[in-house]
């Protein structure tokens, strides 16, 4: 992951990423939007302008500095209550696509949006524009909780050869991709489609 800040007074003010929350629908997509969305920082936090040698209203935003050959999102499914002094299951459907495309949230590709053809180094180095050439990605294993906060079932759906497979405990079965598209998901794996349509390729060769 990345942060990076920027002034508003040079700058300008970044504009608010689109949500991808569709008529309350919860969505990974809209997740990922969040998370990089342009943060205001608080007055006791201004950062100093190299430009006007004055500290200015700055805004902060999370990136992703580097993708790996596999990605995996774990979903934040509870919540705490510090008045009530209680702590709950979130239940709340969120829906996953299939296939995912990661170029809009790396770093290198919100540099560019926000400053155009200047290049701002992250911890001494440029980022990696080659990862835009490897950003998208298909699913291909999601694990399901069934249960309370404290106690549940695990379920995971794996994906083989454009087959999809129910694991649950010692019973293994086929299952329809609606089925998966249904599931509550927990933790979703993507790998990159490069990849996955190589070993896929090697499966049916097999």
């Amino acid at each position: 992951m990345a942060s990076t800040k920027s002034n508003h007074s040079c700058n300008g003010e970044a504009d608010g990423m689109n949500s991808s929350q569709n008529r309350g629908i919860s969505t990974l997509m809209g997740c990922l939007d969040r998370f990089t969305r342009p943060e205001r920082l608080g007055t006791d936090q201004k950062f100093f302008c190299q430009q006007c040698q004055v500290r200015q209203e700055s805004l902060k935003q999370m990136s992703i500095r580097k993708l790996h050959l596999v990605s995996c999102f774990h979903i934040k499914r509870f919540e705490h209550s510090s008045t009530r002094k209680m702590s709950r299951k979130v239940d709340r459907y969120l829906q996953f696509p299939f296939s995912l495309d990661m170029a809009t949230y790396l770093s290198s590709s919100i540099s560019r949006s926000r400053f155009g053809n200047r290049i701002f180094p992250f911890d001494g180095d440029e980022p990696d524009a080659s990862n835009e050439l490897l950003s998208e990605f298909e699913l291909f294993a999601v694990v399901t909780h069934t249960g309370k906060l404290d106690a549940g079932h695990y379920v995971t759906y794996l994906r083989l050869s454009n087959q999809w497979y129910k694991c649950d405990d010692a019973w293994i079965t086929r299952v329809n991709e609606n089925i998966v598209r249904a599931a509550q998901g927990y933790m979703m794996f993507y790998v990159q489609k490069m990849l996955f349509y190589k070993a896929s390729e090697k499966q049916v060769a097999a």
